[in-house]
């Protein structure tokens, strides 16, 4: 549902994270909108929700990132050792003898609200649609390395360029050449698994063991025909069922010419080696600032995001991005897939970010070693990167041995509260910036409910405090926190301990300045750098409507400059000094 006019003006206003585009719903006085969804408590089924995803402009470029990946992943569901038995081999003889082929894809868990990818199959090229989902087409032509995808409804039309793509000429044939290759080799273990009834039809299974992955493979009992495929590789789920065979097909349905009356977006392209270091991070900055207050993604696998895409959608609805700024963040989340998807380093890589907040400098996240290379490269929690020998790693654990995360807020017999802040400046319209805080509270006194912050500037008045959402919540599960004025620029929060201590230990304060009472000195605004409460760490980026006649400066973090940095302080504190904002007048 879209929101109305105002609200999307007032989101539009604080584009920074994605808690900061949620939170500005109630801050600017949306309250009234979100409580009554809440109270509603209306559940859309998972199918709508991805049919608003691949329908809406806002939302489908974030969440076809993995749909176009999965453009090159689908020819591989077979791409894995399987067993061979007699029976076995008649099991897999339709797939080895097949003209062509009618099957639904999914990756990851079926349960997930992952979409249904539905292929038609002709010699290398494909014909992908999302049964339920609107009626895009997707027309995929491996020998040619491109993509055609349409919408019958819109009538849009786009070509998508797939670079570094193996050259795998004949879809079909690739899948023969692959069952009849590993046939040969030794070690595979095929375990029978009996009958079965798989919707309402006897089935009979074979699980195909192989070192580096498994595959079950469920037939008809009576026919013998394949009927659905499941493929573990690492962390990657593919399930390839509802099968057919030698169905009839017409050449005009893999036509790669765009239909006649359709108009026809500027053409891009989809490197594969363009997943390097470089790019996933800069996707999993994305994530934790934008859509996951400020924590990494539970995984970072192509499944693991097709299932947090429902929820980066919701978010993206809000922020009336432009064409230009929804372009930049799909071939940032695709980029960053493509790292994990197309891994070019040696074995396999390792992640640990689950639980872990953005700026957690000693927790290594993710660890890879590069190809031919003796040592490893370590991501730690503020991202920066390490080379460590492998007797220098983590220790190793069991595969679904999940750490705990740390606890975000602990009480301790000191007075003061110690946290974490960053500060985003918004330069609006008629002169004035909007300043929303992001306090993260890391330790406070026992036995208090009253939060007592200091604002860098008396005269701009705290306009409203929110205590943001848990990473796994839905966007709309916020809280007011009540504060009270007690000074010049001093004010206190009342704080819920409970929801601290369970994690949600993130406070969103805003005011306003008047950029006339900034000074303003060798092009720069100056401004104070000081947090509310003592902090180990502190941040302040700056950015700019598009209305404003101002524009970030130097190089940009999405829609935002950086201004200062400082981590790791020796004890915490509240004054950093000053620092100019990165913005200028529009040119």
């Amino acid at each position: 549902m879209k929101p109305a006019d105002e609200i999307r003006r007032l989101i539009h206003e604080s584009q920074i994270t994605a808690s900061p585009e949620a939170d500005e719903r109630i801050l600017c006085g949306a309250l009234d909108q979100l409580a009554q969804r809440r109270q509603g408590g209306i559940a859309h089924p998972r199918p709508v929700i991805w049919r608003t995803i691949m329908t809406s402009k806002g939302t489908k470029i974030a969440a076809a990132a993995a749909i176009v990946i999965a453009a090159v992943i689908g020819f591989r569901f077979l791409g894995n050792p399987v067993g061979s038995t007699l029976t076995f081999a008649q099991v897999i003889q339709p797939i080895l003898n097949a003209g062509t082929a009618q099957f639904d894809i999914v990756i990851g868990d079926e349960d997930g609200g992952a979409p249904i990818m539905r292929d038609l199959v002709m010699g290398s090229r494909i014909r992908r649609t999302l049964p339920g989902m609107g009626d895009d087409v997707t027309i995929i032509d491996l020998e040619a390395g491109q993509i055609l995808t349409f919408s019958e409804t819109k009538k849009e039309a786009q070509y998508i360029s797939l670079e570094g793509l193996p050259s795998i000429p004949n879809y079909m044939e690739n899948l023969k050449n692959v069952i009849v290759m590993l046939q040969q080799t030794p070690d595979f273990v095929v375990e029978n698994l009996g009958l079965q009834e798989m919707d309402g039809v006897e089935v009979v299974g074979f699980l195909a063991k192989h070192p580096r992955a498994e595959i079950t493979i469920w037939a008809d009992a009576e026919t013998g025909l394949p009927v659905r495929i499941e493929q573990n590789e690492g962390q990657m789920r593919v399930v390839c069922k509802n099968m057919q065979f030698d169905v009839p097909v017409e050449d005009a349905w893999f036509s790669m010419d765009v239909p006649e009356g359709y108009k026809v977006h500027q053409d891009s392209t989809l490197d594969l080696h363009a997943g390097t270091e470089e790019a996933f991070i800069k996707g999993l900055r994305l994530l934790a600032e934008r859509f996951n207050d400020g924590r990494f993604p539970d995984g970072v696998a192509v499944e693991d995001y097709l299932k947090q895409a429902p929820d980066v959608a919701r978010q993206l609805q809000e922020m009336d991005l432009s064409s230009e700024e929804q372009i930049a963040l799909g071939q940032t989340i695709q980029n960053y897939l493509l790292f994990t998807r197309f891994f070019q380093g040696e074995g396999e890589w390792t992640y640990r970010g689950r639980g872990v907040m953005l700026g957690e400098a000693e927790t290594p996240i993710f660890w890879y070693r590069p190809k031919d290379s003796a040592t490893y490269r370590v991501i730690y929690g503020d991202l920066h990167v390490e080379d460590a020998a492998v007797e220098n790693l983590p220790e190793p654990l069991d595969a679904d041995d999940v750490p705990a995360p740390k606890p975000t807020y602990q009480q301790w017999d000191k007075p003061e509260f110690v946290g974490r802040q960053i500060d985003y400046w918004m330069i609006l319209p008629e002169g004035r910036a909007r300043v929303k805080a992001y306090l993260t509270l890391l330790k406070g006194p026992q036995d208090t409910t009253l939060l007592p912050v200091h604002l860098p500037y008396a005269e701009a008045p705290l306009e409203g405090v929110l205590l943001g959402r848990k990473a796994d919540a839905p966007v709309t599960d916020t809280v007011n926190l009540p504060f009270h004025k007690t000074g010049d620029g001093t004010y206190d929060i009342e704080l819920p301990i409970d929801k601290l201590v369970a994690g949600r230990n993130t406070i969103i304060l805003q005011w306003h300045v008047s950029l006339d009472d900034l000074k303003f000195e060798q092009g720069y605004y100056m401004t104070k750098l000081q947090s509310l409460v003592p902090v180990v760490s502190y941040e302040l980026k700056a950015g700019a409507d598009p209305n404003s006649g101002f524009e970030p400066m130097g190089e940009t973090q999405g829609l935002w400059a950086p201004a200062f940095s400082q981590g790791r302080v020796d004890s915490p504190k509240t004054e950093f000094g000053t620092c100019g904002l990165p913005i200028r007048k529009r040119r």
